[in-house]
């Protein structure tokens, strides 16, 4: 990375709220740095393998694709992301804030946070060990692969019965296990219903992923009694968590999700906020982009004294 020093704006996540930010603070004639804790550019969108539809002015392309779109439009204004650097704190400053990375501070007088979520992690016994190796987080991307196999999917909510459903048209049999109640929206619950080649086992949590050197089998707690299943993979759907822990002098809601007003300013002068870190209405590629252009309109009014 370059060394830390000194920019009139610091953007931490070049994920769509961040790309979308630092393409406003080019054109709107601010000096910017970005870092980016993740070797590339794109936040999720390494994660999505569909076209978001939903998405206007683009005609067709999965994440990674559309990531490799942001990446080139920020060459193309001449912005580096500086890649593979991670906050580590966020400071007061003589400046107005300061970033902690390795090495320093990068010191601003204004920060833009966009460092979106993470996948939450079971945390349990084999999980980290057999990652790829049968344990995965998208039943989209794998199904190939575990097509007419014994899965297990853990999770309640919309994700884990759409990546069931995903699996059993692969010729798989799934097994869902659910912590407490299902979640997920009755449309999804009544297709998992109707489907002979889907199980839910409620009030059960995966304690252990067992394998030698790719998933064998999953140990289940269920209401209190240990059960043991076979299955040649693991797909884990429960939920995100927001990469805020860093800034933890901030103000943050229940779920660790940064609170923001209307323009994206956080509890701290000099530093705003955008995208999936700042728990938006609907979470989703457009609404990073159009809140990463809202909070960088009122940066450049905070830094012109508009």
């Amino acid at each position: 990375m370059d060394s830390p020093g000194r920019a009139e704006l610091v953007i931490v996540g070049a994920g769509p709220a961040g790309v979308s930010g630092a393409l406003w603070a080019r054109t709107l004639g601010i000096e910017l740095r970005v870092i980016e804790q993740a070797e590339e550019v794109g936040g999720q969108l390494g994660l999505v393998h569909f076209h978001p539809a939903e998405l206007p002015g683009i005609a067709r392309g999965n994440g990674p694709e559309l990531a490799a779109i942001y990446a080139g439009q920020l060459e193309a204004a001449g912005i580096r992301a500086e890649l593979g650097v991670e906050a580590q704190s966020l400071e007061p400053s003589a400046r107005g804030v300061a970033v902690r990375v390795a090495g320093g501070r990068i010191e601003a007088v204004a920060a833009l946070v966009a460092t979106g979520l993470r996948r939450r992690r079971l945390l349990v016994p084999g999980e980290a060990a057999l990652a790829g190796a049968g344990v995965s987080y998208s039943a989209r991307r794998d199904r190939d692969r575990f097509a007419n196999r014994d899965i297990v999917v853990v999770g309640g909510g919309d994700g884990a019965y759409e990546n069931a459903l995903l699996l059993t048209a692969a010729g798989c049999r799934v097994l869902i296990v659910v912590r407490g109640r299902p979640r997920a929206r009755a449309e999804f619950r009544a297709r998992v219903a109707a489907d002979p080649a889907i199980e839910v086992m409620e009030q059960a949590r995966v304690v252990e992923i067992l394998g030698a050197g790719e998933v064998e089998a999953v140990r289940i707690d269920h209401r209190g009694s240990l059960v043991t299943r076979a299955a040649r993979g693991v797909v884990i759907k429960i939920g995100m968590a927001p990469n805020s822990e860093w800034c933890s002098n901030l103000a943050r809601d229940a779920g660790g999700y940064l609170e923001v007003d209307a323009r994206g300013r956080t509890s701290a002068p000099r530093v705003w906020a955008a995208g999936d870190v700042a728990r938006p209405l609907r979470p989703s590629v457009a609404a990073a982009v159009g809140g990463g252009a809202i909070a960088l309109a009122d940066i450049r009014a905070a830094l012109r004294g508009e």
